[in-house]
């Protein structure tokens, strides 16, 4: 697949369009980490950047070696007269390959390359980049880690990752030296000169209380609640944790920073925002508790899990409260599908056990979503035929399906839809549809670099519940200048205000019992009504001909006879 790019042009110093530098980057296979061979090659050329067609890279890896070989020009200094061709592995078991994790190896490689420079080969890297040479988080670490230890590896450099990761890692010390990182020049110092990676200490990872501007929170008044209550789910399992040791002491004061940044943030008015982090750590905490214990009962977990998703009550769908209640169902659409693929196995290793139990945890927590997305749901309106959506749920998937699915993230979210459009849930279908388009064309717009300007469409009103509540979240993201997460964020906002204005065009209302007993009541009274009329008119017909008629004079008649 050929990707073409412009880059800035630097100051032209004269270099050779030759070299090929390889490096093993991890991958995580199935449920277990492993390694692919990458080899990035200098050719004559114009600055375009290549990668073989076999295996296919997905949108996602194609941006980050864009962002990788940019960034590794700008620190290089050289002018972009050079082509570069990435090339993966063939022993890689699959014909697919998608993510942004390889960004930081690919930086160093393409670096490497450019300033003609050695790297080590006893070190695998991990990581995200972006435009400003930051390190970014990726998924899997510890199977990564696991991994590229059973190869053989004698470090391993990962972006600074949550503390139940951290924890987790601590296991696997006596095989493999982990290296966290939030800036590629100290991966690039590491891997070429030998320096020095300074590990901020356990106690340092808290993070920063932002300053942002005021949004406005009228039309969210009603998810205030639920964002508490997911603060609240955070803080419960915190109180759970005794203070025991130093580290069980820094545990402690990073979630309590945690929660008193939730709290800021709502009271900015970025109420989704805070709710999200509040989601994010309630399943973080819950596995550092476990960790703490020693133990994880998947077991039990799960059919904890289990109780709480077939204990949703879910309401009578009325036009006032379908919106809610389709929220609803998208997070229990996605619990139940992470509840099912959870492997819970006797086989596992204490250490895979808890890597599993967060995995479970997602199911939890987006059963806690359901929940009080139903309980907050308005009362009142007329109840809806949600077959009515029925057409439309069908054409948004046909839809999906046709955008050119390219992550795994949105594959696994259109398997999803389908599922609940044959269950008949066809709001939730169509929501989740919306997602899968929303994110490949936003996707496909960052990497061409044909995005529609973000900041006009964060001045946009949004009427719908889900498109205001991402729409805050965008605006969220932009001010913390995740740029590219703010522009996903707020494609998926328009999708969703249209989509909702879509279903209640749709939308077909049906009678309450009560609305039809007073139909078929009224009808009655009119019928008894036209009745009375037709008696009423037939009495004073017949009550006319009675005083039309007259009655022989006899007496006249008498005196007429002969």
């Amino acid at each position: 697949m050929r990707i073409v790019f412009l880059l800035l042009v630097f100051a032209t110093l004269s270099f050779a369009c030759e070299g090929e530098i390889s490096q093993y980057v991890p991958a995580v296979i199935g449920t277990d980490g492993g390694l692919i061979n990458v080899s990035v090659e200098l050719i004559p050329g114009n600055g375009n950047v290549y990668s073989t067609v076999y295996p296919t890279t997905g949108l996602m890896t194609q941006q980050s070696i864009i962002e990788a070989v940019s960034y590794a020009y700008l620190l290089s200094g050289k002018q972009t007269r050079c082509s570069i061709l990435f090339t993966f592995g063939h022993d890689y078991p699959t014909s697919y390959i998608e993510g942004p994790s390889g960004g930081a190896a690919f930086t160093v490689m393409a670096y490497a390359l450019l300033e003609n420079k050695t790297m080590r080969n006893d070190t695998i890297i991990t990581g995200s980049i972006d435009g400003g040479g930051n390190v970014g988080a990726v998924g899997g670490v510890y199977e990564k880690v696991k991994g590229a230890a059973a190869k053989g590896a004698t470090y391993f450099i990962a972006p600074q990752g949550n503390l139940y990761e951290t924890l987790l890692l601590k296991n696997l010390e006596d095989k493999i030296t982990v290296l966290e990182v939030d800036r590629i020049e100290d991966v690039i110092g590491f891997m070429m000169d030998n320096e020095t990676i300074v590990q901020e200490p356990f106690s340092a990872k808290k993070r920063e209380i932002p300053e942002l501007p005021a949004y406005d929170t009228s039309k969210l008044e009603a998810f205030i609640p639920i964002a508490e209550k997911m603060v609240y789910f955070e803080e419960e399992v915190l109180v759970s944790i005794s203070v025991e040791d130093n580290e069980t002491t820094a545990i402690k004061e990073f979630f309590e920073n945690e929660i008193q940044r939730q709290e800021s943030l709502m009271d900015d008015g970025y109420v989704f925002s805070a709710a999200n982090e509040a989601f994010l750590n309630y399943m973080d905490i819950s596995t550092v508790a476990a960790i703490i214990k020693g133990k994880a009962d998947l077991s039990r977990k799960k059919g904890e899990i289990g109780i709480c998703l077939t204990g949703i009550t879910r309401p009578n769908v009325t036009n006032e409260n379908f919106e809610w209640v389709v929220g609803s169902d998208l997070r229990q659409a996605w619990a139940y599908d992470r509840w099912n693929k959870t492997n819970t196995l006797d086989d596992l290793l204490t250490d895979e056990e808890f890597v599993v139990y967060h995995e479970l945890l997602y199911a939890k927590a987006w059963c806690n979503v359901a929940k009080e997305l139903t309980a907050a749901a308005p009362e009142g309106g007329n109840a809806i035929n949600e077959s009515s959506w029925e057409g439309l749920a069908e054409d948004k998937i046909a839809e999906a399906s046709e955008v050119g699915i390219t992550a795994l993230d949105t594959q696994n979210r259109l398997a999803i839809a389908e599922k609940s459009y044959e269950q008949g849930n066809y709001g939730a279908a169509i929501f989740d549809a919306v997602y899968v388009i929303a994110m490949e064309e936003a996707d496909a717009e960052i990497l061409s670099g044909e995005m529609d300007d973000i900041e006009p469409l964060l001045e946009e009103e949004y009427d719908s519940l889900w498109g205001e509540i991402y729409h805050s979240h965008a605006v969220f993201l932009y001010e913390m200048n995740e740029y590219d997460a703010a522009y996903r964020t707020i494609k998926f906002a328009k999708g969703l205000e249209q989509a909702t204005e879509e279903m209640k065009a749709e939308l077909v209302v049906e009678k309450t019992e009560e609305e039809s007993v007073d139909v078929v009541f009224l009808a009655g009274v009119v019928v008894l009504l036209f009745l009375f009329i037709i008696i009423v008119l037939i009495m004073r017909t017949y009550g006319n001909q009675r005083k039309g008629y007259r009655k022989p004079n006899r007496a006249k008649q008498k005196k007429g006879r002969v």
